[in-house]
């Protein structure tokens, strides 16, 4: 008979599926069963109600017939012998003979609405979103996973200049730094361990490479230098706030510290300058 050869095919939305895995108590027990702990044969996703749970025929529902412990074992609750019983109020275990059967359902898109979602994985990334915006476990989480990798974008963008200045004097640090990254100064700080009597006045000052190996320029990066006010710990409370008139850094310029006016008895400073590269 004459015709056309055709091939069936599904459209729409793949159907529901699950895997079985059937116990039978012995009189040694089962190697997937434990007490009342029951090892799953396929690994599912508490919280998801695609567990199917029976008991010698019996259809055992979720937080009655049994508890979900993680994705990998359950928790059979029988209920306790009554009271009358030689074993009155105590926890009814597995017996031999006794037969579990356990379906897992495999939802591989959501029926209906043709949305083509697939249930499990949906809520594995759902539970991957919500960890990747913590950072440690002890960490209040960010509010949105933007705002977690802004935070891990400025770490890896910032690196941070120190000058240490363990004896204050006037004029210009025996100390000079190479900074190998492009960058923008961003923010600069200063601290003393033992306070002066007077203000102190700090400039920092660069030079690019190639003056450096010739004959060196150094120029003041400061428009308003940086300053720590009399019997103060840091340049947080000064009250003439510095100003950065150059905060552009070619990669490899070279920096140190000039000390433009000494306050009597200052010691132990440190000055940090921060660059996003």
């Amino acid at each position: 008979m004459a015709g056309t050869k055709m091939k069936l095919r599904r459209y729409g939305n793949e159907l529901t599926y699950w895997v079985e895995q059937e116990i039978i108590i012995d009189k040694d027990g089962h190697p997937s069963v434990q007490g009342l702990f029951v090892r799953l044969a396929h690994p599912y996703v508490p919280g998801t109600k695609m567990l199917d749970v029976f008991l010698n025929g019996q259809h055992l529902l979720e937080g009655g017939g049994y508890e979900e412990v993680d994705e990998t074992a359950i928790r059979l609750d029988l209920g306790v012998y009554p009271d009358g019983h030689p074993l009155g109020g105590q926890i009814v275990p597995l017996s031999p003979g006794d037969e579990i059967y356990i379906r897992t359902w495999k939802t591989e898109y959501r029926q209906g609405g043709g949305s083509g979602i697939d249930d499990l994985r949906f809520k594995r990334l759902e539970e991957e979103v919500i960890s990747a915006r913590t950072y440690g476990e002890s960490e209040i989480p960010f509010q949105h996973l933007d705002d977690r990798l802004d935070y891990i974008q400025q770490k890896a963008e910032s690196k941070t200049m120190v000058f240490v200045l363990n004896r204050v004097f006037l004029g210009i640090a025996k100390m000079e730094m190479r900074f190998p990254y492009e960058g923008q100064i961003t923010e600069v700080y200063v601290s003393a361990m033992k306070p002066g009597a007077d203000r102190t006045v700090f400039q920092i000052e660069k030079c690019s490479q190639a003056d450096y190996d010739r004959s060196p320029g150094w120029m003041n990066i400061f428009s308003s230098d940086l300053i720590i006010g009399p019997g103060a710990k840091s340049s947080n409370t000064s009250a003439e706030p510095y100003a950065v008139a150059y905060p552009r850094i070619a990669m490899n310029d070279h920096f140190r510290i000039n000390v433009a006016e000494l306050g009597a008895g200052i010691e132990g400073v440190t000055i940090e300058v921060l660059v996003t590269v």
